[in-house]
C-alpha cells in the first residue's frame, strides 16, 4: 500500500491548527475568568514595575505632580490588597498603571503639535482652529495653534506643552492655544490665552506666557502660578513659587514673588500686590481612616493653623477631582482650624482646605486626604499598620555637604540622622547635611506617621576631607 506524503502533511497541518486554536481558547477562558485576586496581584506587580521604570527614566518638575498622583493611587491599591479588598485593589492598580504608562510615554516621546492633553477627567472638549464644532478631548490628543479647550462643571484637564510647561485646567474653564507647533523635541514658542475659569501653570526649564482679556503674565522658569478669570473678564494672578511679571492692558506692571497675588480689573488696572497664605497642613483624621457609621455619623477634621490666616475654606467631595457636582456642600468657610461634619452615606470621601488672608486672598489647596465611611456588615475594624510613603532622591554631594530631597505623606514627621526636617504641605522635604567624618557615611532618613508607623531609608555616601 502506498500512502502519499502530502496526505500526511495535510493531516499534520490540520492537527497543528486544531492544537493552536485549542490553546488560544483555553488561554482566553483563563484570562476572561481569571480570579479577581490573581488579576489584582498581576496588575499590582505591573504597576509597581512601571513606577520603577518611570522613576529611573527621570521625571521633570512639571510632571512631578502627575507622578505623585499615580504613586498615591498605587499606595492605596497596596492598602486595599492588605485589607483583602481585591476589587478595589484592582481598580486602583489599573488606574495607576494607566497613569504610569502615560508618563512613561511623555518622558521619551517627540511632540506632535504645540502640546498634548495628558489627562482628561469628566467632560473635556476641543474645538479646532477655524472650526465651529466641538469634539471630545482625549488623553494623548495633540493640540495646535488656535485650538480651544473647554471643561464642563465636572471636568478637568492637564495639558503638557513641548517646552515642559503643564497647564492644569479646572472646571468650567475655556482657554485658547497660541503656540506655534514644532516637530521633534524642540520647545515651541507662544502663549496660552485663558478666556474664563481657573488654570494652574507649572513651568520647568522654560518660561511661559499667559494671556487674559485684561492682563498678561510672564511666568519665570521653575515657577508655579494660578490664574482665575471671572465672567466679567477680571482676573487674579497668584504666584505660589518662583516669579511672574503681570502687565495690565492699561500698561501697569507688577512683579510677583513667591506667595504674592495681584488682581486685574476689567479695565486692565492692577491692584496692589497682596500676600498669599501658605496652604494648610492636614492633621486629622489619618489618611484612609475608616469611620464606623454604626457607632457615630460624625467625623472631626483638623489642620495646622496658618500664620496670618483669617479663615479657611473647606471642601468635602466624593471625587478626588473635587468637581463642583461632586462636592457634598457648597464652599464652606470657617474661622477655626477644625470642623465636625455629619456623614450621611457610606463611601469614600476626599477633603482639602485652603487658607484665606485678611483681604480674602486664597492659598493653594492643601494636599487632599481620604477617609472611608462604612456601615453594617461592611464595617471592618482596621488598625493603621501601614508605614508611610517615603521616597528619597539620590543625594547631591558638594564636598562634605550633602543635599537630600524627598517625599512623604502630608502630616508625617521626618528626621535625617535624628534631626527634624520641615515637611511641606504636599509632603516634600529638603535638607543639607554636613558630614565631618572622612570615608563612607550612612545617612538615615526616617518618617513617622500620626499612627506611629515608621518608614526608613538609608543612603551611603563617601566623603573625602581635603
Amino acid at each position: 500500500m502506498v500512502v502519499s506524503i502530502d496526505h500526511f502533511r495535510r493531516w499534520g497541518l490540520a492537527l497543528l491548527l486544531i492544537l493552536i486554536v485549542g490553546i488560544l481558547a483555553v488561554g482566553g477562558l483563563l484570562i476572561l475568568h481569571e480570579p479577581v485576586e490573581r488579576k489584582a496581584d498581576r496588575v499590582l506587580r505591573q504597576a509597581s514595575s512601571r513606577q520603577d521604570e518611570v522613576r529611573r527614566a527621570g521625571i521633570s518638575e512639571a510632571l512631578a505632580g502627575e507622578f505623585d498622583q499615580a504613586s498615591t493611587l498605587l499606595d492605596e491599591a497596596r492598602h486595599d490588597w492588605d485589607r483583602k479588598d481585591f476589587p478595589a485593589c484592582l481598580a486602583r492598580a489599573e488606574e495607576a498603571l494607566r497613569r504610569f504608562d502615560l508618563l512613561g510615554g511623555l518622558t521619551s516621546r517627540e511632540f506632535i503639535g504645540s502640546g498634548q492633553i495628558i489627562s482628561a477627567q469628566g467632560r473635556v472638549e476641543v474645538q479646532r482652529a477655524n472650526q465651529t464644532t466641538w469634539e471630545r478631548g482625549r488623553e494623548k490628543e495633540p493640540l495646535y495653534n488656535g485650538d480651544f479647550v473647554k471643561t464642563s462643571k465636572d471636568g478637568a484637564a492637564e495639558i503638557l506643552f513641548s517646552d515642559g510647561t503643564v497647564y492644569r485646567v479646572g472646571a468650567d474653564s475655556l482657554l485658547e492655544v497660541h503656540r506655534e507647533a514644532r516637530g521633534g523635541g524642540q520647545p515651541s514658542s507662544g502663549e496660552v490665552k485663558i478666556k474664563v475659569g481657573q488654570v494652574n501653570v507649572y513651568t520647568a526649564s522654560n518660561p511661559s506666557l499667559v494671556l487674559t482679556d485684561t492682563a498678561r503674565a510672564e511666568v519665570d522658569r521653575e515657577s508655579r502660578i494660578g490664574v482665575e478669570v471671572a465672567e466679567d473678564t477680571s482676573a487674579t494672578f497668584s504666584a505660589y513659587t518662583g516669579k511672574a511679571v503681570v502687565t495690565g492692558s492699561s500698561g501697569e506692571r507688577s512683579e510677583l514673588g513667591a506667595r504674592q497675588a495681584v488682581n486685574a480689573e476689567p479695565a486692565g488696572r492692577l491692584s496692589a500686590r497682596r500676600a498669599v497664605p501658605d496652604p494648610p497642613l492636614l492633621q486629622e483624621p489619618a489618611a484612609n481612616m475608616v469611620v464606623n457609621l454604626d457607632q457615630s455619623d460624625r467625623v472631626a477634621l483638623g489642620w495646622r493653623p496658618v500664620a496670618a490666616a483669617t479663615g479657611y475654606e473647606l471642601q468635602l467631595s466624593r471625587s478626588r477631582l473635587f468637581s463642583p457636582s461632586a462636592l457634598e456642600f457648597p464652599p464652606n468657610r470657617r474661622t477655626t482650624n477644625r470642623a465636625v461634619l455629619r456623614i450621611l452615606k457610606p463611601g469614600t470621601y476626599y477633603w482639602r482646605v485652603a487658607a484665606l488672608s485678611a483681604d480674602r486672598v486664597r492659598s493653594e489647596w492643601s494636599a487632599s486626604r481620604a477617609f472611608r465611611a462604612l456601615a453594617g456588615a461592611r464595617v471592618e475594624e482596621i488598625a493603621d499598620t501601614t508605614p508611610p510613603r517615603l521616597e528619597v532622591t539620590r543625594p547631591q554631594q558638594m564636598g562634605n555637604l550633602i543635599l537630600l530631597n524627598g517625599l512623604t505623606e502630608p502630616g508625617t514627621s521626618v528626621t535625617i540622622n535624628g534631626e527634624g526636617v520641615e515637611v511641606g504641605g504636599d509632603g516634600t522635604f529638603k535638607k543639607a547635611v554636613a558630614l565631618g567624618r572622612e570615608g563612607w557615611n550612612t545617612i538615615v532618613v526616617r518618617a513617622t506617621d500620626p499612627a506611629g508607623n515608621v518608614a526608613e531609608r538609608k543612603e551611603t555616601v563617601f566623603v573625602e576631607v581635603e
